[in-house]
């Protein structure tokens, strides 16, 4: 019993993890999701969630190949995992694009953790391996929104999807607040 108990609770771990990129996967984060946003409510702190998606990732693919894009995704998910903590939590929510959400730091401070990860990725020169040919400078974009600003989870979801399309309209490597709030100019 207490084997099969123990396959049964590797096997849940194994389901809540993106295989490619070692982070949680979005089914993980939704979970996460649930209770920081107790926990937040509870503690009176603030809560962000933040959606980041790779530049011109399909131009990786095109020129260099899915394994090299591949190697891409775990570089951006390697660089986002530095900023996961107690009160920070990171997931590949699928394809190209991560989900971040933070806790007990303001909007404006959840941004400048945000954007670091966005500078220290963009400071990166990768190369295809295979190749020895320079990947180019690999950036992301990303939209932020206060989650306690929304009617609910959801609304503060679709705010920071809409804030990241908005950082991509606006020449992307940049991260964009939801809501009527401008990112200072990378």
């Amino acid at each position: 019993t207490r084997a099969l108990q123990s396959s049964l609770d590797d096997a849940r771990r194994k389901a809540d993890i993106d295989h490619l990129t070692g982070l949680p996967n979005r089914r993980a984060f939704d979970g996460v999701l649930k209770m920081e946003l107790e926990a937040a409510r509870e503690a009176g702190e603030p809560l962000c969630v933040a959606f980041v998606d790779v530049d011109h990732f399909k131009k990786v693919n095109d020129t260099h190949g899915h394994e090299a894009g591949d190697r891409v995704l775990k570089a951006v998910a390697q660089t986002l995992a530095k900023i996961s903590g107690d009160k920070c939590h990171v997931a590949r929510h699928g394809g190209e694009e991560f989900v971040a959400l933070i806790r007990g730091k303001s909007i404006d401070e959840a941004w400048k953790i945000l954007d670091g990860a966005r500078l220290a990725m963009a400071e990166r020169r990768l190369v295809n391996r295979a190749t020895d040919m320079p990947f180019g400078k690999i950036t992301f974009s990303g939209g932020i929104a206060d989650v306690f600003a929304h009617a609910d989870h959801r609304e503060a979801l679709k705010a920071a999807d809409e804030a990241l399309y908005a950082a991509k309209a606006s020449g992307r490597d940049r991260i964009e607040f939801a809501g009527v709030k401008q990112a200072p100019a990378p």
